[in-house]
């Protein structure tokens, strides 16, 4: 502690210098606990602990393409199948492009029981009105909250895939244990049958709860073979593989995002070690001053490691602050589109392993051009006085 007063004036000696690089080390910072938080986030969506019993049955060629509806006959006539029901992302947005939420076409009877973790708290006379009406639809407690939807409320919704602008009146409104699940809006397939007519009798899958998570590849590998000889073959998989694929159709996000981070860290080392090689190397006389009255070559060296890790620090801990103030503008402006940051936030990890990751850097930018000054004979560096 006492070295600390010459180590802040020796940082501060080129302000401008110091002031640039704390601001490049915090941006960086920043761009490395979001990108990082990000795919954290993804990779939570994509293995919900909830869905170990649930099993999506899709097309062999393409999420993309349609199974018959028939199929479902066979699948729930199967020893291990609870219940299943056919699901067709609809993709519709509210009154203005950007009001863009998870909307589904779904064969409504087993909703409930397939995502029994999900809508934990409804009314059964509501989900009754919902199974009578044609028009009906459900929605989470969020997604209506958002938009003041109360039952009996008319939901227009504009179609994006499909040619059809549903007005959907809401017959029930459902609660779960977290926000993220209640982000969808649920209405019946046989209303975008009736209006799409190349939709009759085709869905986009099958989604089937298993009795027990012990029976899920039974079943997977038992209906694959059934329909391998069919015109449409399917690809069955676990909720969370089919959640892993549909984010892997937005291109392999865990490799560009760890490839910045990568380049973002090559550029912090280096505009780090160039602050400090360029502070170190004007200091040389100022070194070997030190050494001439009686500082070793260790004690020295301390105080030039303890600039590079403070200079690190200070632009560490400006990046955590501003990853913290931009998690909450994601949740808050994102979170509505996409349902998968509502629930944004920078991991407590995350956080660590950046101040770590920037006292590190602090001390490899610092040590070489440190331990040279130090190494240095006292005479040379005073020839320069």
């Amino acid at each position: 502690m006492k070295y600390l007063a010459l180590v802040l004036r020796s940082l501060f000696r080129s302000k401008r210098r110091t002031v640039l690089t704390v601001l490049f080390l915090a941006v960086s910072v920043f761009l490395v606990a979001i990108l990082q938080s990000v795919l954290a986030t993804l990779e939570g969506f994509a293995n919900n602990p909830n869905a170990s019993s649930r099993v999506a049955v899709r097309h062999k060629v393409s999420i993309t393409n349609l199974l018959p509806l028939r199929y479902g006959d066979w699948i729930r006539q199967q020893p291990e199948v609870e219940a299943a029901m056919g699901l067709q992302w609809f993709g519709g947005v509210y009154q203005d492009p950007r009001n863009f939420f998870a909307n589904f076409a779904a064969e409504p009877e087993a909703i409930v029981t397939i995502f029994k973790e999900e809508i934990v708290t409804y009314s059964e006379a509501e989900f009754r009105d919902f199974l009578r009406d044609r028009n009906g639809c459900i929605v989470g407690q969020s997604l209506a909250a958002k938009y003041g939807w109360k039952v009996g409320d008319v939901v227009p919704l504009k179609g994006t895939i499909f040619p059809m602008d549903p007005r959907l009146t809401v017959r029930g409104i459902w609660r779960s244990r977290r926000q993220v699940d209640e982000q969808a809006l649920y209405f019946h397939h046989k209303l975008l049958e009736e209006s799409v007519p190349w939709m009759e009798g085709r869905v986009g899958a099958f989604w089937v709860r298993i009795k027990h998570p012990d029976d899920v590849p039974a079943f997977i590998e038992r209906a694959d073979r059934h329909f391998s000889d069919a015109v449409e073959p399917t690809q069955s998989e676990t909720e969370n593989a089919f959640q892993l694929n549909f984010l892997k159709m937005m291109g392999d996000i865990a490799t560009i995002i760890h490839a910045i981070t990568m380049a973002v860290l090559a550029a912090l080392l280096i505009v780090t070690a160039n602050t400090m090689a360029m502070a170190i190397r004007e200091r040389t006389t100022e070194v070997a001053v030190f050494r001439a009255m009686g500082f070793t070559s260790w004690q020295v060296l301390g105080i030039l490691l303890a600039e590079g890790i403070l200079l690190a620090l200070l632009g560490g801990a400006g990046g955590i602050g501003l990853a913290w103030l931009g998690a909450g503008l994601i949740k808050t402006g994102l979170g509505s589109a996409i349902p998968w940051l509502v629930d944004f936030a920078i991991p407590k990890e995350t956080l660590l392993l950046c101040l770590h990751a920037t006292m590190g850097l602090g001390i490899l930018s610092t040590l070489l051009p440190a331990w040279r000054a130090v190494r240095r004979p006292i005479v040379d560096g005073l020839r320069a006085l």
